[in-house]
């Protein structure tokens, strides 16, 4: 339980960020002191009745802003529910500075800062900074105009109230003083941030207003590009380029459902978490003027490159102080990523089934990385199954010299595999568990000293590893789909699994159909598909979820018996989906009905329907086919061999699917 920045998940972090948006009700604005806190989980059991704006800027006085504020609640609920970190902190400081009802300072001219000051058991404190909140006419021009000087190095009033609420708030604080900021406050906590570097403080920065890199010292400059300072930015957000900035920490792609206005990729709900925590595909990527260069592994005062024994030191010293397992994989993911300059790297688990043995990603960094979860692979399919099953580390330089199968990882990552290192993972020789898989450098191929390099950080993490006496059992997931109620799995299929529902009553089926389809989600319950997690408040990413990745075999029962024409079918469904790897006479031809294109639907045999309605589902190419009951005149031995072939395609790893069929 602490505010430790090495302890915090991303998840944890991104909560703390998003909560200085939400502003208490007036009869507790003034009552918050160091004397007379309140518990964390006591604030966001207030946030319901917050009377004031949220990100990115609507009066939640109104219906959609009050049901938005409960879903976030229930949010915040959940990840403070399962947090080892979060239970002990209380809120000490609350400064709003708004002008309106908003506020609660007493200054006649506001400057529209809002702060969040807290503290935990072990005195470890933390403030929190908001962004622009665009409430007030007043407050738009503060805030605006305020980071628009800001990025021109000019130090505002906004500076001046920020430091101010870190110095009074962190008086007496002994252990670590961390910053946390987004947007503006991602600005306002940068400032802070190096001008108290002596004061063993850190920061952690999302989407932030860039401070002006030219007024800083080399030591300021320097400071930014050490692992004391995260600036993390999501994919596409512009906020970035608003000054110069050489110390970007990571990025953080958007989920792939995530709606893709400045606002939602701005804010906070459109990138996903891992897991563990951490957010999902992101890639550390230290800047600097000349070239990528890691944190642990430079000496960035002087751009001096360290030699391999001063790597391991630093890597061994950072490593030691993480107690929690999916941070000490993570980082190490991180780091040898930076040092070899690898495209991905890529933790895999070995585990057994009644085919016998495989091995699954446990973590990934890298591109797609959400097409390679799930995904198993067997002995002879790859160099990282090679290291598992033959306990040996493995380096190939130049992939076109070798034949090893790498089919299914090619596919799911998009890449044409040139270069990989593997290294098996285990407590000693004889049990291995696991690999670690790098992939492709980025100019050019690996060297025999980035081999031996590796090699070493993977032993260095393994003997942390042993220490730590944690197991990895709990984080063996290979489901495509799953409804979780209150942390528990309610419903799940596997990925390219093959199963089938059964119904009493049509309304029992319709309650199931809603569930998976996100359509009926209670406050406790999320909808995680391909490990990513969708709560009941994202209705426009599962809306885009459907549209994307389901498929429905007899959704429109009245297709059976329709005058329509199979070429006219056939037709509106390319041009809907802009197909142009298949024309239609290619089509017609995969599915047996080029005979058949201008018959009507209703003249069609029930085995020929069924052809035309399986192949207006594969040529969509879904992850997730739902099979519903079949309409009147489908013999049932025609519905059999449909749900054969389906079986058939399961069984090729190119489909999911849920037949729903009435007893």
């Amino acid at each position: 339980m602490s505010l430790k920045m090495s302890k915090l998940l991303d998840i944890e972090k991104y909560l703390l960020l998003e909560l200085v948006y939400f502003h208490l009700p007036s009869q507790y604005k003034n009552q918050i002191t160091r004397e007379t806190p309140i518990k964390l989980d006591e604030y966001i059991d207030l946030i319901e009745q917050c009377g004031c704006s949220t990100y990115p800027g609507f009066i939640s006085r109104s219906r959609h802003g009050s049901q938005y504020k409960r879903r976030r609640q229930a949010h915040f609920k959940r990840i403070y529910a399962s947090s080892d970190n979060l239970d002990d902190v209380i809120i000490t400081g609350y400064r709003n500075d708004n002008y309106g009802c908003y506020g609660n300072s007493d200054d006649k001219i506001k400057s529209s800062f809002v702060g969040l000051a807290m503290e935990d058991c072990e005195n470890n404190g933390a403030v929190v900074f908001s962004g622009c909140e665009q409430m007030d006419l007043s407050s738009i021009v503060l805030d605006w105009g305020g980071c628009l000087i800001a990025s021109l190095g000019v130090v505002t009033a906004h500076h001046h109230k920020a430091i101010d609420f870190f110095d009074y708030y962190m008086t007496g604080i002994l252990g670590e003083r961390n910053l946390f900021g987004h947007s503006k406050g991602g600005n306002l906590a940068t400032y802070v941030y190096i001008n108290r570097l002596d004061e063993n403080t850190n920061a952690y920065c999302v989407n932030a207003q860039p401070y002006c890199w030219y007024t800083m010292s080399d030591s300021q400059k320097a400071a930014l590009k050490t692992d004391r300072f995260e600036y993390i930015v999501h994919a596409n957000d512009p906020t970035r380029k608003a000054s110069y900035v050489s110390y970007i920490s990571r990025t953080a792609p958007l989920n792939r459902y995530a709606n893709r206005h400045f606002i939602d990729i701005h804010g906070f709900a459109e990138v996903s978490f891992d897991e563990f925590g951490n957010l999902e595909g992101t890639r550390v990527i230290r800047e600097t003027n000349s070239r990528l260069k890691t944190r642990f592994f430079n000496d960035y005062a002087t751009e001096k490159r360290l030699t391999h024994d001063e790597c391991l030191a630093q890597f061994q010293e950072n490593i030691d102080k993480i107690i929690s397992l999916p941070r000490l994989l993570s980082t190490t993911l991180d780091e040898i990523l930076l040092v070899t300059e690898a495209q991905a790297a890529i933790i895999w688990l070995r585990d057994e089934d009644t085919r016998g043995s495989f091995i699954y990603p446990l973590i990934i960094k890298g591109p797609r990385a959400e097409d390679l979860y799930q995904l198993k692979l067997r002995p002879g399919q790859g160099i990282a199954a090679q290291s598992v099953f033959a306990g040996l580390p493995l380096y190939i330089k130049d992939f076109r010299h070798y034949r090893l199968q790498v089919g299914s990882l090619k596919r799911a990552m998009g890449l044409t595999i040139t270069s990989e290192i593997a290294v098996p993972l285990g407590i000693d020789e004889s049990e291995v568990f696991g690999a670690l898989e790098l992939v492709n450098k980025q100019n050019g191929f690996f060297s025999v000293e980035d081999f031996a390099l590796v090699n070493e950080m993977t032993l260095v993490m393994l003997d942390v590893f042993k220490k730590s006496g944690k197991s990895l059992d709990n984080y063996r997931d290979f489901s495509l789909l799953q409804i979780r109620k209150g942390g528990k799995p309610i419903f799940a299929v596997e990925k390219n699994g093959y199963q089938e529902e059964n119904f009493i009553t049509q309304e029992e089926k319709s309650f199931f159909f809603k569930k998976i389809m996100g359509q009926s989600l209670e406050s406790d319950e999320r909808l995680i598909f391909n490990r990513v997690t969708f709560t009941r408040d994202k209705q426009d990413q599962l809306k885009r979820l459907r549209k994307q990745e389901y498929v429905m075999i007899f959704e429109n029962s009245h297709l059976r018996v329709s005058k329509t024409r199979v070429k006219t079918v056939l037709v509106a469904l390319l041009l809907h989906l802009r197909e142009n790897r298949i024309n239609l006479n290619a089509l017609a031809s995969m599915i047996g009905l080029e005979d058949k294109m201008n018959t009507s639907i209703k003249d069609l045999s029930g085995a020929e329907y069924i052809r035309l309605e399986y192949g207006m589902a594969r040529i969509r190419r879904p992850q997730l086919i739902i099979v519903n009951t079949p309409p009147r005149g489908v013999s049932t031995a025609a519905f059999l061999a449909l749900c054969s072939r389906l079986k058939k395609d399961c069984e090729k790893k190119v489909a999911t699917v849920i037949v729903l069929t009435d007893k």
